[in-house]
């Protein structure tokens, strides 16, 4: 798609230190060439690069630069606060508990009297995360959201906000001296949301990382997909080749594409699409019992983005067909609750994890999510973030003079990441969105 010709978007950048075991405090806004903030539903932490020059020169005290004849020596590890407004005035702040640490160091390009050097960083949680006295050594009981809120707060000891959607199913497990990040993404797959029609249809959460705002609104996030659906958008954003903005938007897109790539052997072979068969085995009756579950009967508009899912040719009806087969055993009286042996005999014939109500409903929850994928490119917009919901228009591709909004590629996405890009000339924001359906609602 052409660029939209637009004025870049406008921000400041407010601090820009890193805290030097070498060189003591940097202030790096004289070198500054290019900031990335990055944040995913896929990843459990926020992550940044900065890229800066190193010509010698330091700020001294009073403000006014003066020559220094060493380089800046930084290792991995060190601590980077940063704090920036964009146009909007919507500020990110990496500062106090929400600053980053220094992953990799890179040297982009060197000479006599200057080099560019480019910094990889992520949260400090990443370093606690390996730490083997913060692996989890305990059993764990009760609500998934519990343990999950237990973890970070006790094993990992983050300070950070926590943003943790209540879970349906009680499910008890072994920490078996794992880590905290390996641990809560494994039980987001096994957690069912809190809500009205859930149990057998609807499984799935992801965990992920956002930024600050500068009042503790970042942090961490165990967020059930589709309660995620239920948001409200957080902006209603429009391409067209107008200057002004129409009524009711938010906000212009510069540029976007489109990324089509689902292959029809890629849906089969997950079941996304289709009907997954479940082969139990029941070690404590000593039979197998199988089953069917079908996606269909849980997508539904309240829960999408669209208002159906992608089909792959009229002529082939593969929603009750089956391309896709599991074995699994089930756990009957494995870890019972209770703390007395009479308290867990009484439960000895009941299954811990329900295989057939989650574990294939989350997979192709997973799956379906990204059937159709979207790359835009905004103004600097700080205010959203990964889950977030984004009403998104596009003309249609007709002949006509008078262009309308496409009803199939138009309607709500979820921001699966978004790229904050922090230039010399401008602040530009890039969101990657995603939905299961089409057809805007």
């Amino acid at each position: 798609m052409s660029n939209f010709s637009a004025a870049p978007g406008e921000g400041k950048i407010q601090e820009l230190t890193i805290f030097s075991n070498y060189s003591g405090d940097l202030n790096l806004m004289d070198g500054f060439l290019e900031m990335i903030l990055y944040e995913s539903i896929l990843d459990y932490s926020v992550r940044a690069s900065l890229s800066f020059v190193d010509s010698g020169y330091r700020p001294s005290k009073d403000g006014t630069a003066s020559m220094e004849s060493d380089d800046i020596n930084l290792v991995s590890g060190e601590k980077l606060f940063f704090k920036g407004t964009d146009g909007y005035g919507q500020t990110i702040s990496c500062k106090d508990n929400y600053h980053l640490r220094i992953n990799s160091i890179n040297s982009v390009d060197e000479a006599v009297n200057k080099a560019i050097v480019s910094l990889d960083l992520y949260s400090k949680e990443c370093i606690d995360n390996e730490l083997v006295d913060n692996r989890l050594t305990k059993r764990y009981d009760g609500k998934i959201s519990d343990s999950v809120s237990t973890i970070l707060r006790e094993s990992l000891k983050t300070p950070k906000s926590l943003n943790i959607d209540p879970v349906l199913n009680e499910f008890n497990f072994l920490g078996h001296v794992e880590k905290p990040f390996y641990k809560i993404p494994w039980l987001a797959k096994r957690s069912v949301p809190d809500m009205g029609g859930a149990k057998g249809n609807l499984a799935g959460y992801f965990f992920y990382e956002t930024f600050d705002n500068g009042s503790g609104s970042g942090g961490y996030n165990f967020k059930s997909i589709d309660k995620l659906w239920e948001q409200p958008p957080i902006r209603k954003l429009i391409y067209n080749d107008l200057v002004t903005l129409p009524p009711g938007y938010t906000g212009k897109i510069l540029s976007y594409s489109f990324d089509n790539t689902v292959k029809v052997d890629t849906l089969l072979k997950t079941g996304a699409l289709t009907s997954p068969v479940i082969e139990r085995f029941d070690p404590y009756t000593n039979k197998f019992n199988r089953n069917i579950f079908t996606d269909v009967q849980r997508l539904k508009p309240k829960n999408m983005g669209g208002l159906e899912p992608p089909k792959i040719a009229s002529d082939i009806d593969l929603s009750n067909k089956s391309t896709r087969i599991s074995y699994r055993f089930d756990d009957t009286g494995v870890l019972p609750p209770g703390t007395n042996l009479k308290t867990q005999l009484e439960s000895k014939d009941k299954i811990n994890f329900n295989t057939e109500e989650i574990i294939r409903q989350s997979y192709s929850r997973y799956n379906n999510l990204f059937n159709v994928k979207l790359s835009i490119t905004i103004p600097g917009d700080f205010g959203i973030h990964a889950g977030n919901l984004i009403e998104c228009d596009f003309p249609e591709v007709s002949s006509k003079d008078l262009k309308i909004v496409s009803k199939k590629k138009s309607g709500l996405y979820m921001v699966v990441d978004v790229a904050h890009r922090i230039h010399q000339t401008g602040y530009y924001t890039t969101l990657h969105l995603a939905r299961e359906s089409i057809y805007k609602k």
